[in-house]
């Protein structure tokens, strides 16, 4: 009776979610764009894939709020940062609480720093040279939100985010509220998971006047063992999505997860349907301790025109 209601309820809310995404086109210009950036060393390495993996913890808040459900622990948490292009610097952070016959709650924090960057006028006709500078200006963005996440049943969970965020360049700013919705089912089918997850759905913005679209994308996907069981010390994980955003074509990503001793994972991935990166990659390290267990990861994600990027993130269950 479990599953049967899982699956009904699976198939339900993703079509809810595919509904509010209906009207996806590729012709829109979205603004808000970091938050598309992955916020996890740990699924930065998968080709950015994840949203069916069920022991994310704490990281789930940023690729798929329903496996918040999902976690072993009471308390996760979770803390990454990455040098990104040209001199941008991007850090995220992530905490989630399992309430007893409630369920969980999270909160989530995503910076990006453009940097500082010479503010510069063109010269009056009395004035010398090319252009006057009028000093230095920053530039940045970030997200803060708020999640609850249950497990309906053994096989179902969902998850639900409601963000602000805001983007600022020199005096100006823009900002906005934006809902993450997200389900998993756990199919009974030996080890296989499907998911879905709408990310960043929500009302446009507007800046200096303009208005422009949230970068939403619909995610759907699946994972399972090839080798082993999750709980097992020792396996190979496989994971499968699709993605599409309204702003651009389709997409998929691929990423494999090995865990050897129960201590080293290795990883890999790969994303088609980018013009200038695809092949990512990555190494994780799990220490089991007194309190709880502790996991530090690390991430490459190769660039053929910009510069690669590494990501390191240090993950926590207690």
């Amino acid at each position: 009776m479990h599953r049967k209601t899982s699956f009904i309820l699976f198939l339900f809310f993703g079509w809810i979610a595919a509904a509010l995404a209906q009207e996806f086109n590729k012709t829109g210009t979205s603004g808000f764009v970091f938050l598309e950036i992955p916020a996890s060393a740990r699924f930065a390495a998968l080709g950015e894939a994840g949203i069916t993996m069920p022991d994310a913890g704490a990281e789930g808040l940023h690729v798929n709020p329903a496996l918040a459900a999902l976690g072993g622990k009471q308390y996760a948490l979770t803390v990454s940062h990455a040098n990104w292009y040209v001199g941008s610097r991007h850090q995220a952070f992530a905490f989630t609480a399992q309430i007893p016959r409630a369920g969980t709650i999270g909160l989530r924090a995503v910076w990006f720093d453009f940097g500082s960057m010479e503010k510069t006028v063109n010269p009056t006709s009395s004035q010398a040279g090319s252009y006057i500078s009028l000093g230095q200006y920053s530039a940045g963005a970030y997200a803060l939100g708020l999640t609850f996440a249950r497990q309906l049943t053994d096989r179902f969970a969902f998850g639900a985010s409601l963000q602000y965020v805001r983007e600022e360049i020199d005096q100006w700013h823009a900002d906005n509220v934006v809902t993450d919705i997200g389900f998993i089912f756990l199919t009974g089918f030996k080890s296989l998971r499907i998911g879905t997850f709408l990310q960043s759905f929500g009302l446009e913005a507007k800046y200096a006047g303009e208005k422009f679209k949230m970068p939403q994308q619909l995610k759907m996907g699946f994972s399972a063992e090839v080798w082993g069981a999750m709980a097992d010390p020792n396996r190979l994980t496989l994971l499968v999505e699709a993605v599409q955003p309204n702003d651009g074509d389709g997409r998929l990503h691929l990423g494999l997860e090995g865990l050897l001793a129960g201590a080293l994972y290795l990883r890999g991935g790969y994303k088609y349907g980018y013009e200038h990166e695809h092949l990512t990659g990555g190494v994780g390290l799990r220490l089991e301790k007194s309190f709880g267990a502790l996991r530090c990861d690390l991430s490459y994600m190769d660039h053929e025109t910009l510069d690669n990027t590494v990501r390191y993130t240090l993950a926590m269950e207690f």
